[in-house]
């Protein structure tokens, strides 16, 4: 799958179909390899998406994440939002890989990206529901318990930025402080950053233009001084 998004290629039906049916269940945690191959996939951008959607059909990646098959085909309640809640999902991480050179962790980025929205499954507030599960999908990956800690609190704030430079008044010093406190350190802060942008890409024409992109540049810039 990450060579066929890396060269920009459909995966043939016949493989898809047998990798569904002679696959056995990766150990858990994963081992790096895999990992690593999660990550190059979400990493080929646009390409990505054509491929993820040809191994969910087949049920694979409800194999690799379980939790998928709460968001997968759900529509979403906001009606700004384009694509269901799967597809938003797969169309931010294709987004955020644009933003990789831009973040010191891009594989956080990625993988963070692709979990942002995946307590939408769930009843409740679905950045805590899912921060929760990124913790879990972030352990099952097999990342570290630091870069797990970075997954929960990037799907727990991924709203912070946004609602935060749109909401509130960014010249006010408790609001920075605030919210740099919640962020609490660089990585979390670039993570969150590129994943701002790409959300407001990847959910429609109404929620990003010009306006919203100088706002999130603006309390980037701050929090990073911070």
């Amino acid at each position: 799958a990450a060579a066929a998004a890396q060269a920009g290629l459909p995966l043939a039906i016949s493989t898809v179909e047998r990798l569904a049916r002679e696959t056995q269940p990766l150990p858990v945690p994963w081992p790096a390899e895999a990992r690593d191959a999660l990550v190059t996939l979400l990493g080929a951008g646009t390409p990505a998406i054509g491929v993820w959607e040809a191994l969910d059909q087949v049920g694979l990646i409800e194999r690799l994440m379980p939790d998928w098959e709460r968001v997968r085909n759900r529509p979403q309640r906001n009606p700004v939002h384009t694509f269901t809640v799967d597809r938003h999902l797969v169309e931010t991480a294709a987004r955020a890989a644009a933003h990789t050179r831009d973040v010191a962790r891009p594989d956080l980025l990625l993988v963070g990206t692709l979990l942002h929205d995946i307590g939408k499954g769930w009843p409740g507030d679905h950045s805590k529901t899912g921060a929760v599960m990124a913790r879990d999908l972030g352990e099952r990956f097999g990342f570290d318990a630091d870069d797990v800690r970075v997954l929960e609190t990037v799907v727990r704030h991924h709203l912070l930025l946004p609602e935060t430079a749109t909401r509130r008044d960014l010249d006010d010093p408790v609001t920075i402080e605030t919210v740099a406190e919640a962020v609490g350190d660089s990585v979390v802060l670039e993570t969150l950053a590129a994943l701002a942008i790409a959300d407001g890409q990847a959910t429609g024409p109404a929620a990003w233009g010009a306006w919203k992109a100088g706002l999130y540049a603006a309390i980037a810039r701050r929090l990073a001084a911070a």
